[in-house]
């Protein structure tokens, strides 16, 4: 593990990424979080970058100072201007499909304050766990959306 300064932007911060012997990038560690309000999931669409179009529970990279659990609550207050608690962490998913594998972890969260501003996305809906599959997700993010609707009919 070595920590990096990564620049995207006029944004530089310290990123957590795993290189291999030959030193390429190849594990990457970031969080999600899942909003849930009454029986509704927040769920927000990418408007640009390579995950332009696709659905996604907000949130980034963890940086190499905090916790998952801080990362979740300052990348949805970022992404979002949502102040959230994390209520539990649900689940735990390796995501192949980009240059280097990103470890992803989701956790559920509640909003204690703020009104939804979209800073990162083009749209946000509300969203019963049983329509989730009818958005377009990543495949990556299938395993969070099946272990969701699990975790709700219980």
């Amino acid at each position: 593990c070595i920590i990096y300064h990564i620049s995207f932007g006029n944004d530089c911060r310290k990123y957590v990424l795993y290189y291999n012997e030959t030193k390429e990038i190849y594990h990457m560690q970031v969080v999600c979080g899942i909003i849930v309000q009454e029986d509704r999931y927040l769920i927000a669409k990418r408007g640009n970058g390579v995950d332009a179009g696709f659905w996604e529970f907000p949130g980034g990279k963890v940086e190499a100072d905090e916790t998952k659990e801080e990362a979740v609550i300052r990348e949805l207050k970022e992404e979002l201007a949502l102040d959230v608690e994390v209520l539990y962490h649900l689940a735990d998913v390796l995501d192949t499909h980009h240059k280097e594998d990103i470890y992803v972890s989701a956790y559920v969260c509640r909003i204690k304050a703020g009104e939804l501003i979209l800073h990162v996305h083009d749209e946000a809906l509300w969203v019963c766990a049983e329509d989730l599959f009818r958005y377009a997700f990543q495949e990556a993010d299938m395993p969070i959306l099946e272990k969701l609707n699990h975790t709700y009919k219980k």
